[in-house]
């Protein structure tokens, strides 16, 4: 054991041992950093039972891409937060850069997915088709508290609605309970995120517009308000389009 001792500088002994312990701090140094974006991607975009805004508006972006199914009110829950995961998972993205990939134009929606938007009619194709109109010009002609014809293109049955507000899109109510009653069985289910094509009667003019199914409880006065989307119609959410109500509107046009 002397001799083996002997046969090693201490110089040596020195050197092997500092060494060592720069290896060591480099890998804690490295083990530091790249354990960062892995902590930031687990980091959860919004904290459940979060209601905003900003909620809402990713809310109705999952609906739109066919990520979501539920009813957009603005609250963040475990079933939007799985939503977000399956659309990160599919973009190939992190919860770091999620929002940036969600509103861009290169977002992958669902696979499979159609949205809650049929797709087809009763009898297996679409009966009635408007004009495509820009949201501009349609504007201008409505008029608020003014009764119009609204017809599904899938059934071309026709009830009345009344134009309550124009602003990035239409709001309309049903003049009467029976209209109300009516309009429901245009819809497949109860969840407000899902959209049908129809035909608004304007000038004497047929325009494609696509209805949202009103929130459940969402009563003005007893009768519910709809969300009605014509070409180019933006939503209430920081101005930005609905990809999933154009999609209807072009149905509603008999554009493929």
């Amino acid at each position: 054991m002397d001799l083996f001792i002997k046969t090693i500088p201490s110089g040596s002994i020195l050197q092997t041992a500092a060494a060592r312990r720069a290896l060591g701090g480099l890998l804690a140094f490295a083990l530091l950093f790249s354990g960062i974006p892995a902590a930031h991607a687990e980091e959860p975009v919004f904290p459940l039972g979060d209601c905003s805004d900003e909620v809402l508006r990713v809310e109705t972006r999952l609906s739109d891409l066919g990520y979501s199914t539920l009813v957009i009110n603005g609250r963040w829950e475990q079933a939007d937060a799985d939503a977000l995961s399956a659309f990160a998972a599919a973009n190939g993205v992190t919860t770091v850069s999620v929002e940036q990939a969600l509103f861009s134009d290169e977002a992958i929606p669902a696979a499979g997915s159609t949205g809650s938007v049929f797709a087809s009619g009763t009898g297996g194709f679409a009966l009635t088709y408007g004009s495509l109109m820009p949201w501009d010009e349609v504007k201008a002609r409505l008029q608020p508290e003014v009764s119009y014809n609204i017809t599904s293109c899938y059934s071309s049955i026709t009830l009345h609605m009344v134009c309550v507000s124009l602003g990035a899109h239409a709001k309309f109510r049903p003049e009467l309970e029976w209209d109300n009653a009516t309009l429901r069985g245009f819809f497949s289910s109860a969840s407000s995120s899902e959209k049908q094509p129809i035909v608004v009667s304007v000038d004497g003019i047929l325009i494609a517009a696509s209805i949202q199914q009103a929130a459940p409880g969402a009563d003005t006065d007893g009768l519910p308000e709809y969300s009605v989307y014509f070409h180019d119609s933006l939503t209430g959410i920081h101005g930005i389009p609905d990809a999933e109500h154009e999609s209807v509107i072009q149905i509603a046009a008999s554009q493929p």
